[in-house]
């Protein structure tokens, strides 16, 4: 089985794509507004916004959910999954960026740590 560049890069963008939804995931967490005993009408239509972000984000996985599969056509499974670990890089820098969350302390050598571990894996 012969694997190409672009299955690497269909794992890459599943992955990229998986961080923005729960980059969207806590948008809608931090804007959703419950107040006990109010009709289901009414809770969607305050909250109209966070719940149509959410439906977007799960519209992201699906499209992450095909390339995936797609890439796996010809990754092999034990070699494509280590690219999700790319996911802690991208998610702690956008909740940075966008949330003001602090990065962890030890962020950068983690990440050193897990590139390096994702090179390794994919060399012959």
């Amino acid at each position: 089985m012969s694997v190409s560049i672009n299955a690497y890069a269909l794992a890459l963008f599943s992955v990229i794509v998986i961080a923005i939804g729960q980059s969207i995931f806590k948008y809608s967490a931090l804007r959703l507004d419950f107040v006990p005993g109010e009709s289901l009408v009414e809770l969607i239509r305050r909250n109209f916004t966070p719940l149509a972000a959410v439906a977007g984000a799960l519209s992201l996985y699906m499209i992450s959910t095909v390339a995936w599969i797609t890439a796996l056509r010809t990754i092999p499974l034990s070699v494509a999954f280590m690219f999700n670990a790319l996911a802690f890089a991208f998610i702690p820098i956008v909740s940075t960026i966008f949330f003001g969350e602090q990065l962890p302390r030890f962020l950068i050598p983690g990440l050193g740590a897990i590139a390096l571990g994702i090179y390794l894996i994919t060399i012959k």
